[in-house]
């Protein structure tokens, strides 16, 4: 299982994750149903997933299994019952990605 690192506030960065590299980004959206979103693009122009929500205690990737992309997972403070806030990114919020 991998870290992926993590800074505060919202953020685009590059990640080799497996055999790909990607382009990912995390967004935050101000509203009541909203929260921390992340947008996956492998860098060789393969796959794209946009809008994923960051919910802990769930497999974020579950739904995209058919295309062998791995399982991602998001904890705040090592716990799995909360719904990470936009101070979380960087300070509590960790993400594992593992095959």
């Amino acid at each position: 299982m991998i870290q992926i690192p993590l800074t505060s506030g919202p953020q685009t960065f590059f990640i080799g994750l497996g055999d790909y590299y990607w382009q990912i980004t995390l967004l935050y959206r101000d509203s009541d149903l909203g929260g921390w979103s992340i947008d996956m693009e492998r860098t060789d122009d393969g796959e794209r997933i946009f809008g994923i929500p960051v919910i802990c205690g769930v497999d974020l990737l579950a739904q995209f299994q058919y295309r062998g992309i791995g399982h991602l997972y998001a904890t705040v403070d090592g716990r799995y019952d909360v719904k990470p806030t936009y101070s979380d990114m960087g300070a509590t919020l960790a993400l594992y990605w593992e095959e």
